[in-house]
């Protein structure tokens, strides 16, 4: 069996990009998102930073763009990290690129911040994103099984687990993207069994009706040592 091509993964400020790169990023993300190139760039700066991922000649096989605030909620303060344009080639999927990157970044934020709590928020027009919540931690929202609170500890969880096209992070601006159907499924004449084949990928798609005009649903989870298990040891197996 042939091995696995390593991929590198580096974090870097939007504001570094070259010309070059950014060629290199929109080459991948056309692939998936039905997108105009400038309205996309526009998303892309409206998050400083962005982790990219590289093959050993350097050629790009995905990204997700994030930004690390605080927020203070009743007087505590809590670290927020936000991802999104997350975009991986069907070729390095499975390889948990998502999670080894938020790791990353959670330990750097840790080593600034260590009594700090943090959350991971997101949003995603995409069922497979979503997954990764139930597939690897224990609390997340929203979820099939119980009502989203309209807090959990010190941070409020959008009661409204829908955002509107642009409408999630300040500075995010609109813009219309749409997930190409053949990043969601390879056949998309499939059986709706077939295609969306757990109770969790379905209450994604319920949750979420639109989201083929773009619009893309909330989510949150706690990243605490004890949610992260799953996670973790999901990793250690691959």
């Amino acid at each position: 069996m042939r091995p696995k091509e390593r991929v590198e993964i580096s974090l870097r400020r939007v504001s570094s990009l070259t010309v070059s790169e950014l060629d290199d990023i929109w080459a991948v993300t056309s692939r998936y998102i039905d997108t105009d190139r400038s309205l996309f760039e526009a998303r892309l700066r409206a998050l400083p930073q962005v982790g990219l991922w590289q093959v050993r000649d350097g050629s790009l096989v995905g990204l997700v763009n994030f930004d690390v605030y605080p927020v203070t909620w009743e007087g505590r303060v809590v670290t927020i990290i936000f991802t999104s344009s997350v975009v991986i080639d069907e070729r390095f999927r499975g390889r948990h690129l998502v999670l080894l990157t938020g790791l990353r970044i959670l330990l750097r934020t840790k080593l600034r911040h260590p009594l700090r709590p943090s959350f991971w928020l997101f949003d995603t027009f995409s069922y497979k994103s979503y997954l990764l919540l139930p597939r690897n931690l224990h609390i997340f929202w929203p979820r099939r099984d119980q009502p989203t609170p309209h807090r959990h500890g010190p941070f409020p969880v959008p009661s409204r687990p829908t955002a509107l096209r642009g409408q999630l992070a300040p500075g995010n601006g609109c813009s219309k993207s749409i997930l190409r159907i053949n990043a969601c499924c390879r056949r998309p004449h499939r059986s709706m069994r077939q295609r969306f084949p757990t109770p969790m990928s379905g209450f994604s798609l319920l949750a979420n009706p639109r989201h083929r005009d773009g619009d893309r649903l909330v989510c949150l989870a706690p990243l605490s040592v004890a949610n992260l298990t799953g996670a973790v040891g999901r990793m250690l197996r691959f």
